[in-house]
């Protein structure tokens, strides 16, 4: 009988034979998973820039005009404009004094505004990204509107969204005579890490990007204060310094999808652009009256 089971047991070579298959088979397999678990986030991302490109156009359609980038720093962005056509009326009924106009005084971040700057809204975050709440419960999120292609505040050929603009006026898609297909709406931007503001689309400076720089550039980002650009802290933040005189406000398309960003064009599509796109022609889909060639 001892004999018998003997033949049956495992010896030590053996049992190490197997478990050294079995790692060989998770080590292929684990690579195999991550790459497709990445193409079905990559694609639930391109979703999402459609909806909100769709809610851009419905926008539109409603109000005679795309919705204005922001009122100032703190008195709202776009991304509270769009909530009524993404499916978010309630969180848009919610909140107060949108461009600063009514007597209440609420910012993005003060009652009862912060119910909504707090909520995590689906439709702008990418799943391959990972959710952040820069300023205790207010929230990070991935897409940014298309603020043409100098920097957040300088005047451009046709920026879109109205940044800067006292009267809070949005462009109409008439204007875009550089043509819908040539122009972007929207692409994305990586949520920071800790204190970091990029992504944060409440706050008017981060609701909006330029084509300055091309998609997930080595060029830094540039933010008012060291306190909310914390690059150095968190080495998965992407580059950022104090923006100066000479170096402005200014942030870029990012994403954590490999080789590029998905983007949003004003005619509605989405693709995805590379990091070695021409230079020139990533700028060209920053405007929309800039009567660029688009040629890549």
């Amino acid at each position: 009988m001892s004999h018998r089971a003997s033949r049956c047991a495992f010896t030590l070579i053996e049992l190490l034979v197997v478990i050294a298959i079995i790692a060989v088979l998770i080590g292929l397999l684990v690579p195999a998973v991550q790459k497709v678990r990445e193409a079905a986030n990559r694609m639930s991302c391109t979703n999402n820039l459609k909806q909100l490109a769709m809610a851009l156009h419905s926008y539109e359609s409603a109000n005679g005009q795309l919705p204005p980038g922001y009122a100032n720093c703190c008195w709202g962005t776009w991304q509270v404009l769009v909530l009524p056509y993404m499916e978010q009326e309630a969180l848009f009924k919610i909140y107060v004094n949108w461009g600063g106009d009514d007597s209440t005084g609420a910012r993005y971040g003060s009652a009862p505004n912060n119910a909504v700057s707090s909520a995590r809204i689906k439709t702008l975050t990418c799943p391959s990204d990972t959710p952040n709440t820069p300023i205790g419960t207010l929230t990070n999120h991935n897409y940014s509107l298309n603020y043409g292609e100098v920097s957040v505040y300088a005047a451009s050929n046709g920026k879109m969204f109205g940044v800067g603009d006292t009267k809070k006026k949005g462009t109409r898609l008439t204007d875009i005579t550089d043509g819908t297909s040539n122009t972007l709406f929207a692409a994305e931007v990586i949520q920071g890490i800790g204190t970091d503001l990029r992504g944060f689309g409440w706050w008017g400076d981060a609701s909006g990007f330029t084509t300055f720089a091309p998609p997930n550039t080595t060029t830094p980002d540039r933010i008012y204060t060291a306190s909310y650009c914390n690059s150095a802290e968190f080495p998965r933040n992407p580059p950022c310094d104090v923006s100066t005189a000479a170096n402005p406000t200014n942030f870029f398309a990012r994403s954590r999808h490999s080789g590029g960003v998905n983007g949003a064009l004003a005619d509605g599509s989405t693709r995805f652009f590379t990091n070695s796109i021409n230079p020139t022609a990533w700028l060209a889909y920053g405007s929309a009256r800039g009567g660029e060639v688009v040629s890549e």
